[in-house]
């Protein structure tokens, strides 16, 4: 897990995705204290699958060509590797600050390597249904991983939309221009749907 300079550029722009995405998240639907509780409750449970989870997500992504397009040739070990710790890492805890600036940074990187907001997602729900059929588990659980999910999603695409918004405003370009042009061409686009 990387660790990011307190007072850098990225460490700033990371603590705002965080920020910005956490509290825009209701309470309700929150990965929360509970939601920790439950996870380290069923910690042994959820180890005992991660070479499941490992092989049977990067057989996913590598039989769809869409995701299979995002990887390099002879990359997937080193990506069983990351997902690995990543799943270990989580399972184990603590979900401090730490963890969520890892998981915005892991967002930007997944917008470097053009993994887009549904391959990511989808993987979430792919994750959350095997762990559903593999074992029998309790509705506590399931709202966990699925707010868990929800979570790190957020945190995914806050990151793809703060870091085009932090890209133009390197070039002198404000994001509300962007937005307009955005709101504009929705609108645009809009006109053509019948009512």
């Amino acid at each position: 897990m990387p660790h990011f300079i307190e007072g850098s550029e990225i460490g700033k722009l990371l603590s705002r995705i965080v920020n910005t995405t956490i509290n825009q998240i209701p309470p309700q639907a929150k990965f929360s204290d509970s939601d920790i509780m439950v996870i380290m409750k069923y910690r042994p449970l959820l180890e005992s699958m991660t070479e499941d989870i490992v092989k049977g997500f990067y057989d996913t992504l590598f039989s769809h060509s869409p995701t299979a397009a995002v990887f390099q040739p002879g990359e997937r070990p080193l990506r069983e590797k990351t997902l690995r710790d990543w799943w270990i890492r989580t399972l184990n805890g603590p979900f401090n600050e730490d963890y969520w600036l890892w998981q915005a940074y892991v967002g930007i990187i997944h917008y470097r390597r053009n993994v887009t907001p549904p391959m990511f997602m989808g993987m979430w729900a792919w994750i959350i249904d095997n762990v559903i059929r593999k074992v029998q588990v309790s509705p506590e659980l399931v709202s966990a991983l699925v707010k868990l999910g929800a979570t790190q999603s957020s945190l995914m695409v806050g990151g793809y939309y703060d870091i085009v918004q932090y890209a133009l405003s390197r070039v002198d370009i404000s994001g509300d221009l962007l937005r307009n042009l955005v709101i504009s061409i929705i609108e645009e686009l809009a006109s053509g749907i019948r009512k």
